[in-house]
């Protein structure tokens, strides 16, 4: 048996075909060279064990028939004489020349910009063989990645958009075209959130992701997109959060184009500010979503202006929410659904209110104004009598045995059946038999309560009593 001594490796010399040099060595790449050779020297003086680094190299080798692999566990290869290959058909050999075609055309597209590296070669060349994809469709995404993001792109990211060709169902270059131009708008519109935000960086790969289903999935046009931005404007803005944005939006066909998507949100601002006023007229604390929410419950009862007079009387004696819904109701069941009729009523309420209290002094009735003294007033003024003729009725009232109110109606009913329409024709009148025997009791006699300036504003303590009677 015979071996060459180890240092002999150093001095000794490892032959190289000039066929080698004048047929394969213009094509190959430098890496590719490399291997060939240390792959010569590994064959002539039993170099170092394999290493994976070097596979993608030995796939080009062989394809160009000059390498082939026999054993997978280890992974060895033989090399071949470059002269071998004139007997390629004879020995089993064939030269893979559409890989080395594709391999050509990569380089001559990545050109000066980029030293493509084998590995990447074979795995691009994956697209074609694994993936399905036509050698232009891989060429055209190569180049549409060196475009959008530089010519140090990514292969293993690549990859992502290659499946996502193949699962669109790319075919041919007019397919791909197609697609990457797609692909292109969601770079540049996605670049265009991202500035909106006031980021100055490339998109992520999920952030790409969530444009490409804004656009897509969800049908919302680019400009309504960045329309939609102007949300983000709190704290730190992101994808994410516009996400939730256009989710809560894109059931709404009208605000999927850029005008629409602009009037949407003008009116959901005016909405939030709505609700704002009138809960801060209330005195209630409540923002965000709640406040929206709650506001349209309310708003479905009476329009925004009669939401302002009910929270003005709620908060005039601190009632809260549940007062204020029962006062509306209220309202809409008396067919008052306009602020005008409102304000008409609670000045008509706010009167009878007043001079119901000053008679009920006069003619010492103990308690609040009811509806039905209300109604009693109502008829009242209607025959035509007014404070000082209903003052004198009330003095007459003062010393009744019984309901003063129901004495003091009494009175009224017959002065009016009577025509008297004066102090003076009334005082000279023979009061009704229940008073007779009673002295009279003037105006200056009986001692008027003071009331507070809130007290004569506020009506809500009595109309929210008679709403909560009615709901019940």
């Amino acid at each position: 048996m015979f071996e060459w001594d180890q240092d002999a490796k150093a001095y000794g010399v490892t032959a190289v075909e000039n066929r080698f040099i004048l047929d394969y060595l213009p094509a190959a790449k430098g890496d590719q060279v490399k291997v060939y050779l240390w792959g010569l020297f590994a064959c002539a003086w039993k170099g170092p064990a394999y290493v994976a680094e070097l596979e993608a190299a030995l796939r080009y080798w062989e394809r160009r028939a000059l390498v082939s692999r026999i054993s997978d566990e280890p992974p060895a290869y033989r090399f071949y004489s470059p002269a071998q290959r004139q007997a390629a058909a004879n020995g089993g050999l064939a030269v893979d020349t559409d890989y080395v075609s594709f391999a050509e055309c990569v380089y001559a597209a990545f050109g000066d910009r980029r030293k493509v590296n084998p590995a990447e070669i074979a795995l691009a060349w994956e697209w074609v063989q694994d993936v399905g994809l036509s050698q232009e469709a891989v060429l055209m995404l190569l180049q549409h990645c060196m475009a959008q993001r530089g010519a140090h792109f990514s292969f293993k990211a690549a990859e992502k958009l290659a499946v996502a060709m193949k699962e669109a169902g790319v075919t041919g270059p007019e397919d791909a075209e197609h697609f990457l131009q797609h692909s292109q708008n969601v770079q540049d519109g996605a670049r265009k959130v991202l500035s909106r935000m006031g980021k100055r960086r490339a998109a992520t790969e999920d952030e790409l992701a969530l444009y490409e289903k804004w656009t897509g999935a969800w049908g919302f046009e680019p400009q309504a997109v960045l329309d939609a931005c102007r949300e983000t404007t709190g704290g730190d803005p992101s994808f994410k959060y516009l996400d939730g944005i256009l989710n809560r939006l894109r059931t709404q066909a009208d605000a999927r184009t850029g005008e629409g998507m602009a009037q949407k949100l003008d009116q959901e601002k005016e909405e939030r500010e709505k609700a704002q006023e009138v809960f801060s007229r209330l005195g209630v604390k409540i923002s965000g979503p709640a406040a929206v929410t709650a506001y349209r419950s309310l708003l479905s009862e009476q329009p925004h202006g009669v939401l302002l007079l009910a929270a003005d009387e709620c908060l005039r004696t601190n009632k809260k929410l549940d007062d204020m819904k029962a006062l509306l109701t209220s309202w809409r069941n008396r067919g008052l659904t306009t602020e005008e009729a409102v304000r008409q009523y609670l000045a008509r309420y706010r009167e009878a209110n007043l001079a119901l209290r000053e008679l009920f002094d006069a003619c010492g009735h103990s308690g609040r104004p009811t509806e039905a003294d209300r109604k009693l007033y109502e008829k009242w003024r209607g025959w035509g009598y007014g404070p000082e003729l209903l003052r004198c009725a009330a003095e007459q009232a003062r010393n009744a045995e019984g309901g003063k109110i129901a004495y003091l109606d009494k009175v009224l009913e017959t002065w009016h059946e009577a025509g008297i329409t004066s102090v003076e024709q009334a005082q000279g009148r023979r009061r009704p038999q229940a008073a007779q025997g009673r002295k009279t009791v003037s105006a200056q006699q009986y001692g008027q309560r003071q009331y507070t300036e809130a007290e004569l504003l506020a009506v809500s303590d009595d109309l929210i009593e008679e709403a909560r009677k009615q709901r019940g």
